[in-house]
C-alpha cells in the first residue's frame, strides 16, 4: 500500500485530487435558507416577505445542488407562452451524460447508444410527469412569509421539493428502464469494463476524501507521520460503497465529506486506532468519530451510499 503523504505535501495532494473529483466542481450544500431578493415589484418597492413558490421550486430542485434551501423573494417572472418542462430537460441531460460516460468506459456501439437513449427518454418522461404533477400547483402561487399560513405553505413546499430531489437522484437507478436496459444491452466484456471503471472512480473519490480529512485531523490532533499512515491505512482498507453518481456527489460539500470519513472511522475496530495515538489525541479523535457516527442516517438519506442488495 502506498504511503499517505503528510503535512505540507498532503495539503497540495488534497487540492490536486479534489480538483479532479467530480464533486469538487459542484457547489456544496447550504445549511440555512438564503434569501436572494428579486427585482422591484410593480410599485417599485421590494417586498422580501412575498415568495413566489413556482420560481423557488425550480431554483431548489434544478439549481440548488446542495441539500439546503434557496429562498428567493419577490414576485415570480414566469415567461409567457409554453415552456419545455425543466424536469424533462434536466433528466435528459443527466441521461446523456450517463451514456457518454458509459461509451467512454466500455466502447458502446451506435446501436447500443440508440437503445440506451430510448430508455433514457422513457425514464425522463416518467420522471417529468411525476414532478410536474407536484410542481404545477405552485406555478404563479405567492405566499407571505410574515404570516403563519405562508410559513406552513413553505414547509409543505419543502417536503414536496425533497420528494422530487430524491426522485431525481434515482431516476436512472434500480427499478428504471435504463438500469434494466443496461443489464440486457451490454455484453459481458462491457459489463466488466463498466464495473471496473466505476470501481476506479469510487476508489479515487474515497482516497481524495481520506486525504482531505487527514489534513484536518493532522491540524486538530498534531499527528506524526506514523500516526497519519496508520489511520489512513485503516480508512483506505475499508472503502464504503460510495454511490458513483454525479447527482449524489453533488450533495457532498467539504463538511459532509469529512463526516462521511469520520463515520467510516467510527465503525472500524477501535483498538488499532487507539494504539496509534496518544490518550490526549484519542479523546479528541473519539469525539469527532462520534459526530461522524451520528451522521449515518443523514448520509444515507441523501443517497451518498449504495443501498445494500
Amino acid at each position: 500500500m502506498s504511503v499517505v503523504p503528510h503535512r505540507r505535501w498532503i495539503a497540495r495532494a488534497v487540492v490536486g485530487l479534489l480538483a479532479a473529483v467530480v464533486c469538487s466542481g459542484i457547489a456544496g450544500a447550504i445549511d440555512d435558507d438564503v434569501v436572494l431578493d428579486a427585482g422591484p415589484d410593480e410599485a417599485g418597492m421590494r417586498q422580501p416577505h412575498l415568495i413566489d413558490l413556482g420560481g423557488n421550486f425550480d431554483a431548489n430542485l434544478f439549481e440548488q445542488h446542495g441539500n439546503g434551501w434557496v429562498l428567493r423573494s419577490g414576485p415570480g417572472q414566469e415567461p409567457p407562452g409554453p415552456r419545455p418542462s425543466p424536469a424533462l430537460e434536466r433528466a435528459r441531460e443527466l441521461g446523456r451524460k450517463r451514456i457518454d460516460r458509459m461509451a467512454a468506459a466500455c466502447a458502446l456501439t451506435a446501436e447500443q447508444q440508440r437503445r440506451l437513449a430510448l430508455a433514457v427518454e422513457s425514464d425522463a418522461r416518467r420522471f417529468a410527469h411525476e414532478v410536474e404533477a407536484i410542481r404545477t400547483p405552485y406555478i404563479g402561487r405567492q405566499i407571505d412569509m410574515n404570516d403563519q399560513a405562508g410559513q406552513k405553505a413553505w414547509h409543505a413546499f419543502q417536503q414536496d421539493v425533497a420528494k422530487c430531489r430524491d426522485r431525481l437522484r434515482n431516476v436512472f437507478h434500480e427499478g428504471s428502464l435504463f438500469a434494466a436496459a443496461t443489464a440486457s444491452i451490454l455484453d459481458d466484456r462491457q459489463q466488466a469494463s463498466l464495473a471496473a471503471e466505476d470501481e476506479a472512480r469510487r476508489s479515487f473519490q474515497w482516497r481524495a476524501m481520506v486525504l482531505e480529512t487527514m489534513s484536518k485531523l493532522d491540524e486538530s490532533l498534531g499527528l506524526d507521520q506514523r500516526q497519519s499512515d496508520a489511520i489512513s491505512a485503516e480508512l483506505l482498507a475499508h472503502e464504503p460503497p460510495l454511490r458513483n453518481d454525479p447527482q449524489a456527489l453533488g450533495r457532498i460539500d467539504s463538511n459532509m465529506r469529512r463526516q462521511l470519513v469520520l463515520m467510516v472511522l467510527a465503525e472500524l475496530d477501535a483498538k488499532p486506532l487507539r494504539n496509534a495515538v496518544s490518550e490526549r489525541q484519542w479523546r479528541v479523535l473519539s469525539l469527532q468519530m462520534n459526530q461522524g457516527r451520528a451522521m449515518r442516517s443523514a448520509i444515507e438519506a441523501q443517497g451518498l451510499l449504495e443501498k445494500p442488495r
